[in-house]
C-alpha cells in the first residue's frame, strides 16, 4: 500500500499484521489485540511497484520516469507523453496529476481520435444553444471542466488541423470561445497530451503544426515498450494477476514455465496485451496455478524449452566433407548473425525472423559467439 504523510512524498510500504497473544504474566496493555508492522517497500522482496498507484517497474527506464514525475511536483509545464499503444501513457498522466499541486482539482480526459472534428471542438470548448443542429442548450466544454486541474488530451496527433490552431491559441493565451459564441473565456487547466504516433514525421508531412508540437513538447516523456524493459515483466505480471484474480475472488500464481514464456514473448501490445493475456489465463485456469495450457496461443506458440534447443542444435564436425572446420563454420555463423542484427538495428525478434530461427535460439547463438 501507499503511505501518505502531509508535507512529504507518498511512499510504498509493506504492511504485516498478526494477532497479539501475550503470556499471562506479561506486562502489556490488555487492550492490545494486534501487532502491525510497517516497512519500506524496498525492504520487502515481495513488494513491487512505485510511489505512484498503477505504475509498476524496477527497470532503469521506469526509474527515470518516476524521478521525473517527482521533479514535476511543483511545475505547471505542459507534458507530452509518447510511446507505443499500451505502454501506460494514461497511467503516467494520472500520476503526474495526482503528484502535482493540482491534485485537488479534476483530471479530465479526452480522446482526440474518438470524435470527428466538429464534435471534438464542442467537446473541448463547449457550445451555446443553437450553435448547430441538436444544440438545444448551452454546454460547458472540457477546458472549463478541467479548471484548477489537468486536461489529458489522448491521441492528440489525430486532432484536425483547424482545431490544432485553436488549441495553440489556448496554450499561448489561455483563452478560448465556445462554439457559436463570441465571448472570450479564460482557462487555467494544465495540459498533458499523449500520442503513439511519430509527431516529428507528422510535422514533416504537414499533418501536425510545428508550433503546436513545440508548445506541447515542453516536458517530453517517452514511455519504453515492454520488450525494452524485460526486468519489469515479472513484477508487472504478478501485480496484474493479483488484480485480475481479486476481481474473481481467487489467489493465483504462475508456474515457472509460464513465467519463462511471459519473459520470452515480445509483447507488441505492451502492458495492455499482458493484462489481456492474464484475463484470459484466469478465465480458463482450473486450479490455483497458471499453467502453459492456460495461456493464449500467440504467447506459447513460439516458446521453445531449453532442452529442446540442446537436442535440436546442429553438431559441427571438424574437417567435414566440405573441408570446413568448426572454427570456420563458427566465423561464418557469427558474420551472418551479426549482419542480420545490424540490418534490424539489433532488434532480436526481427533478426530471428530473417534468420528463420526462434528468438531463444538466436539469443543462445549470440551468447555462444560472444555477440553483445
Amino acid at each position: 500500500t501507499t503511505l501518505e504523510v502531509p508535507g512529504s512524498t507518498p511512499r510504498p510500504v509493506a504492511v504485516t499484521a498478526a494477532p497479539f497473544c501475550p503470556e499471562p504474566d506479561a506486562v502489556c496493555d490488555p487492550r492490545v489485540a494486534f501487532v502491525v508492522v510497517l516497512r519500506p517497500a524496498e525492504e520487502d522482496q515481495h513488494m513491487v511497484g512505485s510511489p505512484f498507484p498503477g505504475l509498476i517497474g524496477r527497470s532503469p527506464a521506469m526509474e527515470r520516469i518516476f524521478r521525473l514525475i517527482e521533479n514535476l511536483e511543483h511545475s505547471e509545464a505542459t507534458v507530452l507523453l509518447t510511446g507505443e499503444s499500451g505502454t501506460g501513457k494514461e497511467v503516467v498522466a494520472r500520476a503526474i496529476h495526482s503528484h502535482s499541486v493540482r491534485r485537488g482539482g479534476p483530471l479530465v480526459a479526452v480522446n482526440c481520435g474518438a470524435l470527428p472534428g466538429e464534435l471534438l471542438e464542442s467537446e473541448l470548448f463547449g457550445h451555446v444553444r443553437g450553435a448547430f443542429t441538436g444544440a438545444v442548450r448551452d454546454r460547458a466544454g472540457r477546458f472549463e471542466a478541467a479548471g484548477g486541474g489537468t486536461l489529458f488530451l489522448d491521441e492528440v496527433a489525430d486532432m484536425p488541423l483547424p482545431l490544432q490552431v485553436k488549441l495553440l491559441r489556448v496554450l499561448q493565451e489561455r483563452t478560448f470561445e465556445r462554439v457559436g459564441e463570441s465571448r472570450t473565456r479564460k482557462t487555467d487547466a494544465r495540459i498533458v497530451a499523449a500520442t503513439n504516433a511519430d509527431l516529428r514525421r507528422a510535422v514533416q508531412e504537414g499533418r501536425f503544426r510545428e508550433d503546436l508540437y513545440y508548445r506541447l513538447r515542453v516536458v517530453p516523456i517517452e514511455m519504453p515498450p515492454l520488450r525494452g524493459r524485460r526486468e519489469d515483466i515479472e513484477p508487472l505480471a504478478t501485480f496484474l494477476l493479483a488484480r485480475v484474480g481479486a476481481r474473481q475472488g481467487r489467489a493465483l500464481r504462475f508456474s515457472p514455465q509460464v513465467l519463462r514464456m511471459l519473459l520470452e514473448h515480445d509483447w507488441p501490445g505492451n502492458v495492455r496485451e499482458l493484462e489481456n493475456v492474464l484475463e484470459f489465463a484466469v478465465a480458463v485456469c482450473k486450479g490455483q496455478t497458471i499453467l502453459p495450457e492456460d495461456l493464449p496461443g500467440e504467447v506459447s506458440a513460439e516458446y521453445v524449452e531449453p532442452h529442446e534447443l540442446e537436442t535440436s542444435a546442429p553438431v559441427l564436425h571438424p574437417g567435414g566433407s566440405n573441408g570446413t572446420s568448426a572454427g570456420d563454420v563458427k566465423e561464418i555463423d557469427a558474420a551472418r548473425i551479426r549482419g542480420a542484427l545490424e540490418a534490424c538495428r539489433w532488434r532480436r525478434h526481427k533478426a530471428a525472423e530473417i534468420l528463420g530461427i526462434s528468438r531463444t535460439t538466436l539469443w543462445r547463438r549470440m551468447r555462444d559467439l560472444g555477440l553483445a
